[in-house]
């Protein structure tokens, strides 16, 4: 068995957990950052477009962090926590100057000024982006920076379990490639393992994006919050033979003129009342999309998208960067459809990202309460930068005490038989994903979400009593997937992404955020209304 000892340990290498692990460093601890891929790489950061938004920007100085943050809680349906998001955008000012020290390039004009985008759902331009478009130019000088700093890295190492309990985290443990059990014993944990888009069998999240670091914290006896809630991404690229990859509808259809029609040709923007921009919103325009889809409106192999009409356009050489490349320029029409694509919901905690257990931060889009029932464009990076610096900083104060301390608590035999035997459990989870999918995706009801809970347990029962890192894994993805559909079945309403056809409308009763917690190996959800102090 490999066993590593560090003051800080930062499970996951996206943007959230590399900013972290910088600001851990700066303050003289020791720091491990442990990734199940290559650094920096194959994580929903890295594969994003680059953008995080900033408040007060030089572009529009009439805007400020109070209007950002307004606009987030505005955009999430009103359940957000305004103390989370309060530190978020307090926190973004410096970035923009760290960003540019570690050597990123961003976005500009002509002029040298920064390029700012307005995607819907903010008041103001606030968006900026690197200069090609690219999460990974977020993360490689992010993670040259942190080596250069004395960050220690380990890859290929999936973390599955956290040691210790509620007085105190003693580390973690998890299994190499190759199957060799790893403990890390650390004074102070931050998990930053990213959300769990590939519980549904369309996604565009990285591989692996299955929610372990979630199973981690319900394992660990924390709350997970507002669990129903996952953002679909509206424009995917869904045509025979081509790559299936991002459309981005905010500048293509909001701002440069695409229209989006169903199968009859018709305007699906007019159809649903989205003609203002500001109210192309990520979760209105998907509900709409997959609302013509299930009427049978929808085009190509199985009606499963719809048309992106492009030519109406004017001046789309402007705009040829943002077409895929494997799309000819003389296609004017593509096939799109909505993908699972961000995780609202995720690990209940304090500003800074602190949970109930002392020594264990959860940062990133593993982390829940800050974007409610919907996330605005931008702000996921954003969140990763502003809040992983916060947690980094507060993990390593803490470590530092810790240190001075004896018999940190951890658990004395790793949580699955390495013995065991590697399983193919592959058809298992795609019969997961595709009840997620056709139960328990855009548009919901009691019954399909029932029945989405009896495969999810139906899929326990299989796999009770087996020990191998397979099995486990797969179980800690049902928990997540249980916990997203408890949530949604106990919403009895429609508000943000979660949209329930036998509850559409918006009900003030429901103004709060349901908390899933595991008890006696049960996955168990309560309500707990907004500015209830039983939140947190």
């Amino acid at each position: 068995m490999k066993n590593w000892e560090t003051d800080v340990l930062v499970i996951g290498s996206g943007l959230a957990g590399l900013r972290a692990a910088i600001e851990a460093r700066r303050a003289g601890t020791r720091v491990l950052v442990v990734s199940r891929a290559p650094i920096g790489k194959a994580n929903n950061s890295a594969i994003s477009k680059g953008q995080f938004a900033v408040s007060g920007g030089e572009f529009h100085p009439g805007d400020s962090a109070e209007q950002h943050m307004k606009d987030i809680l505005a955009g999430g349906g009103r359940i957000g926590d305004p103390r989370l998001v309060s530190v978020m955008v307090e926190n973004l000012k410096d970035e923009v100057g760290f960003l540019r020290d570690c050597g990123v390039s961003l976005a500009s004009r002509d002029d040298g000024s920064l390029r700012y985008g307005k995607p819907p759902g903010h008041t103001y331009p606030r968006v900026l982006g690197t200069a090609r478009s690219f999460g990974v130019d977020l993360l490689d000088p992010l993670a040259a920076r942190a080596l250069e700093m004395g960050v220690s890295m380990e890859q290929g190492v999936t973390l599955l379990s956290l040691a210790g309990g509620g007085e105190g985290t003693g580390g973690a443990w998890g299994v190499t490639r190759r199957g060799e059990p790893v403990f890390i014993e650390a004074a102070a944990v931050i998990l930053a393992t990213g959300g769990a888009g590939g519980l549904y069998l369309n996604t565009n999240n990285a591989p692996g994006s299955v929610g372990l670091g979630l199973a981690m914290a319900l394992d660990a006896g924390l709350s997970l919050v507002d669990m129903e809630f996952v953002q679909f991404y509206p424009t995917y690229l869904r045509m025979p033979g081509k790559p299936r990859v991002m459309v981005f509808y905010e500048v293509l259809v909001a701002v440069a003129g695409a229209v989006l029609r169903n199968s009859l040709g018709q305007d699906i923007r007019e159809l649903y009342d989205l003609n203002d921009a500001s109210s192309l919103t990520r979760d209105r325009l998907s509900r709409a999309i997959a609302a013509e889809i299930s009427a049978g409106r929808g085009v190509g192999p199985g009606g499963e998208a719809v048309i992106m009409d492009l030519s109406a356009i004017a001046g789309m050489e402007k705009y040829r960067r943002l077409i895929p490349r494997a799309v000819p320029p003389e296609v004017t029409e593509l096939h799109v459809a909505p993908v699972a694509h961000f995780t609202m919901g995720g690990v209940a905690v304090k500003p800074g990202g602190g949970t109930g257990i002392p020594g264990l931060w959860a940062v990133g889009e593993v982390a829940g309460g800050i974007h409610g029932a919907n996330r605005i464009g931008g702000n996921a990076l954003a969140e990763c930068l502003a809040l992983g610096r916060a947690a980094g900083g507060a993990a390593a104060e803490y470590s530092l005490r810790a240190g001075q301390r004896k018999g940190r608590p951890k658990y004395a035999e790793a949580p699955f038989d390495p013995g065991a035997g590697a399983e193919d459990l592959s058809p298992v989870e795609e019969t997961l994903r595709r009840a997620m999918s056709s139960r328990a995706g855009i548009l919901r009801d009691a019954g399909g979400l029932e029945e989405a809970l009896a495969v999810i347990n139906s899929l326990g029962d299989k796999i009770s009593g087996r020990k191998s890192v397979s099995a486990l894994k797969l179980g800690m993805m049902l928990d997540v997937a249980r916990a997203v559909c408890l949530s949604a079945l106990m919403r009895r309403e429609s508000r943000g992404s979660h949209f329930r056809l036998d509850h559409p409308g918006e009900r003030d009763d429901y103004l709060g955020n349901f908390l899933v917690k595991k008890a006696n190996g049960e996955v168990e959800a309560t309500f707990v209304p907004r500015g209830n102090p039983a939140y947190k």
